[in-house]
């Protein structure tokens, strides 16, 4: 009985108590103080009102300065707002004291927050027990340079991914002079990711990023090893390879210092010097790789090189391979529950520049217009605008052109690049219309997915540069294969939810649908498949009905629910 006691006094103690603490929350103190003019600043002061009485309190600014307006003062049901103007002369309230009178012998804190003309801005909670702000001194310009290319430094090289990419670029024969140019190229790219940031238009998750960077680490690390001449090029531009590095380490860590009593100015500079610490970091990094080959070059009066060089190459590449296979097991356990689209930009990324290659299309400007397909398709997402018949297109391009690179019959260069187009814009568009809906910061995101997909388009069209039509190799192969499947797998999980959503209930209510455009598809396909069954001397007039019978084949099972 004593027990039942206990916790009934202890319910309605903790009843009370949460009940009182609520009020705090809900009609808090605040005090805001902008600078409008050179000295003057604009005073909004708000005030709770609790239990039907306001808070007995009033902001004392210092002694340099003075009222120039009346108080307008507004009431809601919540609290009083009085809005008034001060001008202080010197301009600058630098060493000075902010009050707030009244708050002691009270349980309330109060919000503050200076906001300068210069860009500086301030903010800190006011208790009763500490009711004041001392504004702080301006930084010296020295101390804030030296912090920041520091902290850049210090969070460079803190990544072993990064090390790994210069030393197998070393190790692959990159001279230092490209080296050096890549240290910039990421230093750029990461001061280029940090200020998109900064500004909320860029933001890239950090799975994201090390899946990226350390599958560019293994697929080296093979070659090192001895895995065949097959991606002797891979990091050949180093300067480009760089520059997406700096943008995905970028984009994923935009914050460089805290903003906090920095201005505009001395934002940029510490920006600036950020990355030069970044770009400083990974020069160490390219010294440390040329001491590495050269002590290789020297052990044993050079026998010990190409030995060296396998060893290395086995010891990278099991700890790159061993960190993409958990990054994937992640990734998988996420869209299992998540967001399917930024996963199917990605995999059709990977899946074109195959495509694109084996159409001889293989200069820079490819992935240019990859990335400005990309960009209108997510302004058209990012605008809420609805895509036409959306996994229909954006699961059909995957079904389409994993199955053409799974069995080695690629498509006409024209219908390539036709398909190619259609894909990026829709792909684009569905993965920032899906991440309007869902996420927060939509827009930011949306330009990490594409800057994600930019990379991986730009990887696998690197990798796939000697790919002839006439010997498309396996892992190229095996990747439309797994691709068609997804697709496959993506498209019949629909068709469950469709079956049971709509078929069934139209069975129930006595009513039956016949898919007519598909079965149409179907009996056209079979038809061209028996035209072309037999030998003809010309290739041409072979290959094109089977071609057609496939495309036949695939819309007969995509166009399923538009029967």
């Amino acid at each position: 009985m004593i027990r039942w006691r206990l916790a009934a006094i202890l319910t309605a103690v903790l009843l009370t108590s949460a009940g009182t603490a609520s009020a705090d929350v809900a009609f808090p103190a605040r005090l805001d103080v902008v600078e409008q003019d050179e000295g003057v600043f604009e005073i909004i002061f708000t005030l709770p009102i609790v239990e039907g009485r306001k808070l007995r309190a009033e902001p004392r600014m210092p002694p340099t300065c003075s009222d120039i307006s009346e108080r307008e003062t507004g009431a809601s049901a919540g609290g009083v707002t009085a809005t008034w103007a001060v001008e202080c002369e010197p301009a600058s309230l630098a060493g000075e004291a902010i009050l707030i009178e009244g708050l002691l012998g009270t349980q309330t804190d109060l919000a503050f927050t200076l906001t300068l003309r210069d860009g500086r801005e301030y903010s800190s909670i006011l208790r009763p027990s500490r009711p004041g702000f001392l504004v702080p001194e301006n930084p010296s310009k020295v101390a804030l340079a030296a912090e920041a290319t520091i902290s850049g430094l210090r969070r460079t090289v803190r990544h072993l991914s990064l090390w790994l990419v210069i030393a197998l670029s070393a190790l692959l024969g990159q001279q230092p002079r490209a080296l050096a140019r890549a240290a910039g190229a990421f230093a750029l790219g990461h001061l280029v990711a940090q200020w998109l940031g900064g500004q909320g238009w860029l933001e890239v998750t950090p799975a994201a990023r090390d899946l990226l960077v350390w599958t560019a680490i293994a697929v080296p690390a093979i070659r090192l090893a001895g895995g065949g001449d097959g991606w002797k090029n891979w990091l050949q531009p180093l300067w480009p390879a760089a520059l997406l590095l700096g943008l995905l380490f970028g984009g994923a860590q935009p914050e460089a210092l805290p903003t906090e009593g920095l201005s505009n100015a001395e934002q940029l500079l510490a920006l600036v010097l950020f990355s030069i610490g970044c770009g400083a970091a990974l020069l160490l990094m390219v010294a440390a790789a040329h001491e590495l080959t050269v002590l290789f070059g020297l052990v044993a009066e050079g026998r010990w090189r190409e030995t060296g060089r396998r060893v290395s190459g086995y010891v990278i590449g099991s700890l790159a391979v061993a960190m993409v296979v958990a990054l994937l097991v992640g990734v998988s356990v996420g869209v299992g529950g998540g967001l399917r689209a930024p996963l199917e930009f990605a995999l059709l990324a990977a899946v074109l520049g195959p495509i694109i290659v084996l159409t001889g299309r293989r200069g820079g400007g490819v992935s240019a217009g990859f990335a400005a397909l990309a960009v209108v398709g997510a302004a058209l997402g990012v605008a809420r605008i609805p895509l036409p018949a959306a996994s229909l297109v954006t699961l059909g391009s995957l079904l389409v052109l994993g199955g053409a690179l799974a069995m080695a019959k690629p498509l006409g260069a024209r219908w390539a690049i036709a398909v190619a187009v259609v894909a990026v814009l829709a792909h684009s568009w569905a993965t920032a219309e899906v991440l309007a809906e869902n996420v927060s910061r939509s827009t930011a995101v949306t330009c990490g997915a594409v800057l994600v997909a930019v990379c991986v388009f730009y990887a696998s069209l690197v990798a796939s540069r000697d790919l002839r039509v006439e010997r498309v190799s396996l892992p190229a192969r095996m990747l439309g294969a797994f691709v068609a499947v997804l697709a496959v797998a993506w498209r019949l999980a629909e068709y469950r939810s469709w079956f049971e959503r709509e078929v069934a209930t139209e069975a129930a209510l006595g009513l039956a649908r016949l898919p007519l455009l598909s079965i149409g598809l179907l009996i056209v396909a079979v038809i061209w498949w028996m035209r072309g069954g037999g030998k003809s001397p010309l290739p041409e007039a072979e290959q094109r009905p089977r071609g057609l019978h496939r495309l036949a084949f695939v819309g007969a099972f995509l166009l399923l629910p538009y029967g």
